[in-house]
C-alpha cells in the first residue's frame, strides 16, 4: 500500500493548557490530602502535582504532551 499522506499515519499529539494543568493540579492535591503526608503514593503525586504547577506557571511556554518548550 502506497500512502500519499504520511502524517495521516502518525499520532496526534495531544496538548495540555494552564487552565487544564491548574485543574488537574487542585485534582492531585485532593488525591493527596484524602492519602496523607506519609503514603507513599501521594509522595509519588506530590512529585506529579509539582510539575503540573510548573506547567501552569510557566506562561512563556508552549505546553506539547508531556514536554514544555520555551517560546
Amino acid at each position: 500500500m502506497i500512502v500519499s499522506n504520511p502524517s495521516a499515519l502518525l499520532p496526534e499529539t495531544p496538548t495540555i493548557d494552564g487552565c487544564e494543568a491548574r485543574w488537574a493540579s487542585r485534582e492531585v492535591a485532593a488525591l493527596i490530602e484524602r492519602l496523607g503526608p506519609d503514603s507513599p503514593v501521594a509522595m509519588v503525586l506530590s512529585n506529579a502535582r509539582r510539575e503540573l504547577v510548573s506547567l501552569a506557571q510557566s506562561a512563556a511556554a508552549t505546553v506539547v504532551g508531556p514536554f514544555r518548550a520555551a517560546a
